[in-house]
């Protein structure tokens, strides 16, 4: 488990807000970073749940399906040959159980309620994209698991209608209805411009957009894990094809490029290996005409891909307590959001450790009396004590 810092926040009153110009479109309480802040957002409980439902299947080999031999049955599976052995699958099943529904619910009502507690712009741009990333992939995770998807989810995602899972106001966050769209095209569009690896953080659900990632975005990582899902879809037929073929997914996204073909085409330029570049480099055009809309399931493909790491709800249930430095030398054991209540999770030990605890809670003092400013810095346990003394002085 990652050790983080022990910070201490200077809080300075200032007479005005800052004013964010480049961030008009995005809601305020989502405006603004503070890139001088180590604060860093935990999301161990994140990884205990995604590591015991995700198998990562690993880079693709662009291998087809073998034709299926006829055994003289009327039904037959839909199975795209080209995309079938790709993408990462999540153990979808696991969902029907009531259990480990509940804990995917209450793990995004944590993400949901955090900006609530602590505001985003005390946070660092990185530190915001991992924290949108999880929201939109956990979010998305639920409104499935309400939903009980089977075989293909292409009317489910329903790109571009009201209808559409995406375009549903399904959260609250800091005050603020949002949908899974509001946060891909006007959070990170705007707050990221100019930078489309953020889609790839995206899961849709499907075998054809992609991979769900075993693993929860962190600040400290983020764009690291950007660009590896990057480089496995690029590379992937999913992603790309011969003739100029390319994902629909990009078709969806193409605002990310500026609708500009020739910057999607550079993009993908940047990813691509092997042969499949010469391809894409010799286009006359991009189509858009790869899509895989059947669910990113263990068994969306023709071969059942068996276990993921832990795939059972007791393994989830059991994994419901982290450990974190005592100050002592030694580490203490502490309920992470896994094993608590909903009421009780949107506290701010559910995503912060204790040593940042007393720092958060005057961060959330000083925004009741004032818009302030927050400059965050590195001190040692006797300056933090000494810091927090003269606080409590004036």
């Amino acid at each position: 488990m990652k050790t983080l810092r022990l910070l201490v926040v200077s809080l300075c009153l200032v007479g005005s807000n800052p004013t964010f110009a480049d961030e008009k479109k995005i809601p305020s309480p989502f405006r603004g970073d503070d890139d001088s802040a180590n604060l860093e957002v935990t999301y161990d409980d994140l990884d205990v749940f995604l590591q015991s439902q995700v198998l990562d299947v690993g880079r693709s080999t662009r291998e087809k399906v073998p034709r299926t031999q006829n055994t003289g049955s009327r039904i037959k599976a839909r199975v795209n040959r080209l995309t079938a052995l790709e993408g990462n699958r999540f153990y979808f099943k696991s969902l029907q159980d009531d259990e480990v529904s509940g804990i995917l619910t209450t793990l995004q009502d944590s993400l949901e309620a955090l900006p609530s507690v602590v505001p985003l712009k005390y946070l660092s741009r990185n530190e915001q994209l991992a924290y949108w990333l999880n929201l939109y992939n956990f979010t998305l995770l639920d409104e499935m698991a309400k939903a009980s998807p089977s075989g293909s989810i292409k009317r489910l995602l329903n790109y571009g209608n009201s209808d559409s899972i995406l375009a549903k106001k399904s959260l609250n966050v800091a005050g603020i209805p949002l949908s899974l769209d509001d946060i891909q095209f006007t959070i990170l569009k705007e707050k990221y411009p100019q930078n489309p690896l953020v889609i790839y953080g995206l899961f849709q659900g499907n075998i054809g957009g992609p991979s769900i990632q075993p693993k929860a975005f962190t600040g400290e990582n983020v764009w690291r894990q950007l660009e590896q899902a990057a480089t496995e879809f690029v590379n992937s037929n999913r992603g790309t094809y011969y003739d100029g073929k390319v994902s629909v997914f990009y078709e969806r996204n193409f605002v990310f490029f500026d609708n500009d073909a020739q910057k999607l085409k550079d993009h993908l330029l940047d990813f691509l290996e092997d042969e499949m570049y010469t391809e894409i480099l010799d286009a006359d055009e991009l189509k858009f005409a790869n899509k895989d809309w059947q669910l990113a399931n263990l068994t969306g493909g023709t071969r059942e891909y068996g276990g993921s790491n832990m795939i059972n709800g007791s393994a989830i249930l059991d994994a419901v307590r982290a450990s974190q430095p005592n100050g002592d030398g030694g580490m203490s054991s502490v309920e992470n959001s896994l094993g608590e209540s909903i009421s009780e999770k949107v506290r701010l030990g559910a995503r912060f450790p204790a040593t940042q605890l007393e720092t958060l809670q005057r961060i959330r003092e000083i925004q009741a009396i004032n818009a302030g400013k927050v400059v965050i810095t590195d001190l040692d346990a006797e300056a933090a004590q000494e810091a927090i003394d003269k606080k409590e002085k004036n």
